[in-house]
């Protein structure tokens, strides 16, 4: 006899959470999560992730009543980002609000959220090995760390898995139709090392060089710890790209001539606007990056999976699956695409060597350094 809720959720991230907490204030939810959740702070394995809120990200929580702990805030805070055109042998020093976090931390915060509303469980440690759709719900099979296995009903199946979404891929290969074709999204790898340092950076780094990646790689100091990242497309040859990013990165005078204490890797998508955004066919919902919902122009995604996944549990708090949902739903997040648009724009102009040396020649909107 397979167990009944009334919405299950893959992955307990940002999007995750936030439906989670709101969709939880009416209905019985079950958030299935990969990682080991109820471990001690540190235990598990965190994401690879930079572990920056941006404005629109702070605007997201500001508006949802939500104020962060000081246990989730990262040191340094600093407010520039020193951005490096090898291609063009170019740099500036831009304004950035961003606010640096532990985003561990910051994920454990959301789920002890969500999970203060008396209709939310949890499953973690545990994968999803199946779903099967049929009539008025959907079937899944689940798969625990000790070996174990259970089946669960639901009346909805959100996808908030990420950028590898198990979710999105049982759709585009299995639930939707012969003539439709997945959506256009490019893969890279992220790949992250972390170095220890005597002196914390005053501002964060990002670096374009066309020989490295047609992306871009970043530097962000971490707590006497500076992140070297870069999103490589995938294929042969990542390593020796990341490489040889090391080896200007030092040039160019930063403190990492010594080996890395940590290395993590992951998927990583780069969408095209607002046709690259899938959000589900039928029962089964996608939030955050799993839809697609990410940034063509600077890789962020918090904010994105903060407003979808709250949008949708709201709906799904106040209603079952439906055509007039799905449409409500699209509509919720019609203006994140719109700036989807806007930001691929921007990114044809950013990833560009010529358009690019143009803007950091006139020093637009970049400040002085004193």
């Amino acid at each position: 006899m397979a167990d009944q809720y009334d919405i299950l959720i893959v992955g307990a991230g940002p999007a995750g959470c936030m439906l989670a907490r709101e969709a939880g204030r009416t209905r019985r939810v079950l958030l299935v999560e990969a990682r080991a959740c109820r471990l001690p702070a540190g235990s598990g394995k965190g994401k690879n992730c930079g572990g920056l809120l941006n404005e629109e990200a702070q605007k997201a929580l500001a508006s949802f009543g939500i104020a962060l702990p000081a246990k989730v805030l990262e040191s340094p805070q600093v407010f520039a980002i020193r951005a490096i055109d090898f291609d063009n042998g170019l740099e500036r020093f831009y304004p950035k609000k961003y606010i640096n976090i532990d985003r561990e931390a910051f994920d454990r915060f959301l789920l002890e959220r969500a999970l203060a509303r008396p209709g939310v469980e949890l499953a973690d440690r545990t994968v999803v090995r199946s779903i099967e759709p049929a009539g008025d719900h959907v079937t899944v099979q689940l798969k625990h760390e000790d070996g174990t296995a259970t089946q669960v009903q639901a009346e909805c199946l959100v996808g908030a898995d990420g950028a590898a979404s198990m979710v999105r891929r049982t759709l585009e290969t299995r639930l939707s139709g012969p003539d439709e074709p997945a959506y256009p999204i490019r893969r890279y790898a992220a790949l992250q090392q972390w170095f220890e340092v005597e002196e914390e950076l005053p501002y964060y780094a990002a670096f374009f060089d066309q020989k490295v990646t047609d992306y871009y790689s970043w530097m962000i100091p971490k707590r006497g710890r500076l992140i070297l990242g870069s999103a490589l497309p995938e294929g042969e040859g990542a390593r020796k790209r990341f490489e040889r990013l090391k080896e200007e990165v030092i040039r160019a005078g930063f403190p990492i001539d010594s080996k890395p204490v940590a290395e993590a890797g992951c998927l990583m998508l780069r969408p095209y606007g607002p046709e690259s955004v899938n959000l589900g066919k039928g029962r089964v919902f996608l939030a955050g990056e799993a839809a697609g919902l990410i940034s063509p122009s600077s890789e962020e995604g918090i904010s994105y999976a903060i407003r979808s996944g709250h949008a949708l549990g709201r709906l799904l708090a106040d209603a079952g699956p439906s055509q007039e949902l799905r449409r409500a739903y699209e509509k919720a997040i019609r203006g994140m695409s719109l700036d989807l648009i806007v930001k691929n724009l921007k990114s044809k102009i950013m990833y560009q060597p010529l358009p690019r040396g143009l803007v950091f020649r006139t020093g637009a909107l970049s400040i002085r350094r004193q």
